[in-house]
């Protein structure tokens, strides 16, 4: 055999593992690509929003903890016009343990949940509500003993 017949042999081979490369990559999905991407976004970017709302105002914890409950305080400035609101404790661990819990208007600014409701473990705190015609949203993690 000669030269021009392997140099021929080795550009066939070449081609029919492209074409096989480009086949396979044709036939796969790619999950990052959303139909809905753009409301997420604009959701996601109320969320930034909402944050720095609340740290314009206050960077300081909301979430403490007493023997026997979990008290959420919101910042003065943002819960005299108290529109709406709700706070999650989250579990990563049994969604069955999660908790949810709505603020409702009530002239204070301090929201408690009872500890016997709670498993021990970490939680996610998300707190997010509405004064004035405005979003705070604040994201803490909670060790509850």
């Amino acid at each position: 055999m000669n030269w021009g017949h392997k140099i021929t042999i080795v550009i066939v081979l070449f081609l029919v593992g492209m074409l096989g490369m480009v086949y396979y990559a044709s036939q796969q999905t790619n999950e990052m690509i959303d139909d809905q991407y753009y409301q997420k976004e604009m959701v996601y970017q109320q969320v930034i929003d909402a944050q720095q709302n609340l740290q314009n105002i206050s960077d300081d914890n909301l979430v403490s903890q007493t023997m026997y409950e979990v008290a959420i305080t919101l910042p003065t400035g943002t819960y005299e016009k108290l529109e709406k609101g709700n706070i999650e404790l989250l579990r990563n661990d049994a969604e069955s343990k999660d908790v949810q819990m709505a603020i409702v208007p009530n002239g204070s600014n301090r929201r408690v949940i009872a500890k016997s409701t709670l498993s021990k473990g970490m939680y996610k705190a998300r707190i997010r509500w509405t004064s004035d015609k405005k979003e705070f949203y604040k994201e803490e993690s909670v060790y509850v003993e």
